[in-house]
């Protein structure tokens, strides 16, 4: 069987929202670009250029299970 995770894209509140929530994952790992199997995410502002929120989250879901991931994300914006 096959999984293709998609990409999606959010914005907390701001920067500081961000880090945490992105520090607060167990199952994500941050990256710049997303092309391996497992759930990636970024804070894209971090690097300037783009005309975005701070808060900007970028994740690339990966092969893990869904609803472990689902309980991995809610437990991070629980913490926010």
């Amino acid at each position: 069987m096959r999984y293709f995770g998609p990409v999606i894209s959010f914005a907390l509140s701001d920067g500081a929202h961000a880090e945490r929530f992105l520090a607060s994952c167990m199952l994500l790992f941050e990256a710049t670009s997303f092309g391996g199997v497992h759930t990636t995410a970024e804070r894209r502002a971090r690097w300037g250029g783009d005309d975005i929120p701070p808060g900007f989250i970028r994740l690339s879901v990966g092969c893990e299970d869904a609803q472990d991931l689902i309980e991995d994300i809610e437990q991070a914006l629980d913490s926010l």
